[in-house]
């Protein structure tokens, strides 16, 4: 009778864990042979990409000191039949992993056997110093770009506000900025920043999770380092301008270059590899970009577009800058990484002097690695500059206000590149340069400087504006201390006027001495005394009315001119049209003051010529009333006038001989008669 072994039947969560183990030593050899961390992620057949991620984040941190354990412990030569990456795997879990190394299969318990051992040999030789260090992993922050061609800034401000986050206001200056982030404020859950340069990044603490929310999962939030978008940043495409994306894939930058451009123009994104340019296109439909097309190519051997005028070149590189994964692959210990290193620089300067050589219209190129290696980044660039004569490099640091990272020293770019540096600028590591066409430049620069010297003229008219006002200030003060005398002035002439007015009243109403026998002498001293004041008041009025004018002319032309400068020749002119109108004025004042002086001579004269019943002529009116009787009394005398002449000649008679007569007065008897 034949006995059958019993099947041995696995648990499903020790499967599941070994499985877990086999794909993060599938990856990790990938990603070892040049494939890109983020693509093997992503394709990976496992849903719990969090773990799977963390699991490999440890077997790099620890990388070095497994290397010394292998090899102390000669485990690799004991055990034939295991796969290298995934020793490297098993043994992070089972010495650092929180959880231990978990599972029944052969190759597990076989690790397990050395754990007393790696302990050991751990401690005599202190190889804990050999871990890569994850300090900047806690000062990087996670970074959501609004995805504006689905949504607004407003709204997702307005969700994070019912989600009850609380947004920080955003600092002036980049350094006070990054002094926010690395402060205590920023360590709530529940606070995040508006970025400084990208207004529609949005900062976050590094523990919270958007998994959950609807606008993560509908892509009107993007989880996008600032590094990686300062390139779209800084190459800045117009509206219905053409752009291509020569390594496009997964599409990030891509769906960031079709926000800034608004999804109008055209927008050419290539990528080589299947796996990646399936992700890109699935992407890119979530995110609502409509102005793209799609290549699955090579960029060598993409067809040239004519109308090309922006390019951005981000290429597939070590990722050496990446926080997440930092390895000590880029200390020249690993051979293989030297080797992989030169070949990945090779291509990068084959695509970057293809590109510059390639699009006759090309205007502007963006080159930018996530890699902290040299080879991969300013060595790229001199060797393009010195390739490619029609094109020259922009100050990066200057278009990104306050960033102070540049190039690494010692290569011919250097201070015109940017480097983001984790450790400084809390992102990833990053390197950017941009190239543009010379002619154009020099075309830019005439603009900037022509801008520039506008920017001069207008703060030296600013400059000019402010010494008008001083002098206008102190023009006003010495108008307003001659507003003050003239008002003085006009107070003295008033309080005189008054004066005046008051002699003339007194004058008019001075009382006039009865012209009778008694006073005859006094009447006509008293009206020449009168006339004489008369005329005295009257000089005095035309003397004030004078004055006056005088005082007008005399102010007009000593009002001070303000200089004759560029910005006040209008100032001047209206000035002076001020001043000559204000002149005519005067000068038709003094026509009319001479005017009336006439008219009053002439009045005087006519006034003079007729006789008026006024004191002065009270003489002259006396004898043309004699005159008028002398000729009306007729020529023969009645007989009563006989009586009183005869009556008048005796009374002189009787006073001259002093004798003295009585009147006598005799009745008289009147006849009626009769008709």
């Amino acid at each position: 009778m034949v006995t059958e072994k019993p099947v041995e039947t696995m648990n499903k969560n020790q499967d599941k864990t070994t499985g877990l183990y086999k794909i993060a030593a599938k990856i990790l050899k990938k990603v070892k042979t040049g494939s890109s961390y983020k693509t093997q992620l992503y394709q990976a057949q496992y849903p719990n990409k969090l773990t799977l991620n963390a699991v490999l984040m440890n077997v790099f941190k620890w990388e070095n000191v497994i290397d010394v354990l292998v090899e102390k412990s000669n485990l690799l030569e004991k055990e034939n039949n295991m796969d290298r990456d995934l020793v490297y795997v098993l043994i992070t879990e089972m010495m650092w992993s929180k959880f231990g190394l978990k599972g029944t299969a052969k190759n597990i318990l076989a690790v397990k056997k050395y754990k007393d051992e790696f302990l050991q040999l751990m401690k005599e030789n202190d190889l804990e110093k050999l871990t890569t260090s994850t300090d900047t992993k806690v000062l990087k922050p996670r970074f959501f770009r609004v995805n504006t061609l689905l949504t607004t800034i407003e709204k997702i401000l307005e969700k994070l506000s019912e989600l009850k986050f609380i947004k920080l206001k955003t600092p002036k200056s980049y350094a006070q900025f990054l002094e926010l982030i690395k402060s205590d404020k920023f360590k709530g859950r529940n606070v995040f920043v508006q970025d400084i340069h990208i207004k529609e990044l949005l900062i976050f603490n590094s523990k919270v999770k958007f998994y959950e929310i609807e606008e993560y999962n509908n892509g009107s939030l993007i989880v996008q380092d600032k590094a990686s978008c300062l390139a779209a940043y800084l190459l800045n495409p117009e509206l219905n301008s053409t752009v291509l994306d020569m390594c496009a894939a997964p599409g990030m930058k891509t769906s960031h270059l079709a926000a800034i451009m608004q999804n109008t123009g055209k927008l050419y994104a290539v990528d080589r590899s299947k796996e990646r340019f399936y992700i890109m296109q699935n992407m890119l439909e979530k995110y609502g970009v409509q102005n793209v097309e799609t290549f699955n190519m090579d960029a060598l051997t993409f067809p040239y577009f004519d109308d090309v005028k922006y390019i951005l070149l981000d290429p597939s590189c070590s990722g050496s800058g990446i926080v997440d994964r930092v390895r000590n692959d880029s200390s020249g210990q690993n051979q293989n990484f030297q080797i992989r290193l030169k070949k990945l620089a090779n291509v990068h300067a084959q695509l970057l002097n293809h590109a510059l050589k390639s699009y006759p219209n090309l205007e502007r190129l963006v080159y930018s690695t996530c890699s902290a290696n040299h080879e991969e980044n300013e060595a790229v660039v001199d060797e393009a500059l010195s390739i490619n004569g029609k094109f020259k490099l922009l100050d990066c640091t200057k278009m990104v206000k306050g960033w102070t990272n540049k190039g690494a020293p010692g290569y011919d770019c250097s201070e015109m590149c940017l480097n983001a540096v984790p450790s400084v600028d809390c992102t990833n590591g990053f390197f950017i340069s941009v190239f543009v066409r010379r002619d154009l430049e020099d075309n830019e620069v005439a603009e900037e400087e022509n801008i520039e010297d506008n920017e001069v003229a207008e703060e030296e008219e600013y400059i000019e504006d402010i010494e008008d006002v001083k002098d206008e200030r102190v023009v006003e003060d010495i108008e307003v201390d001659e507003e003050e005398e003239v008002v003085e002035e006009k107070k003295e002439k008033v309080f005189e006027h008054n004066e005046i007015v008051d002699k003339k009243v007194k004058i008019d109403k001075k009382p006039i001495i009865s012209n009778t026998d008694k006073n005859v002498e006094n009447t006509s001293q008293i009206k020449k005394n009168k006339k004489r004041k008369h005329n005295e008041v009257v000089k005095e009025e035309k003397v004030f009315e004078h004055n006056e004018i005088v005082d007008k002319k005399v102010k007009i032309d000593k009002k001070p001119i303000i200089s004759n400068t560029d910005k006040n020749v209008e100032n001047k002119s209206q000035i002076k049209k001020n001043k000559k109108r204000k002149h005519n004025e005067v000068v038709k004042e003094e026509k009319v003051f001479e005017h009336s002086e006439i008219v009053d001579k002439k009045v005087k004269k006519v006034k003079k010529s007729s006789i008026t019943n006024t004191d002065k002529n009270l003489e002259n009116k006396s004898q043309i009333i004699k005159n008028k009787n002398t000729v009306s009394t007729p020529l023969v005398k009645s007989k009563n006038a006989k009586r009183r002449e005869r009556r008048q000649k005796l009374e002189k008679a009787n006073k001259s001989c002093g004798l003295q007569t009585k009147k006598t007065k005799k009745q008289k008897k009147v006849k009626v008669e009769e008709t």
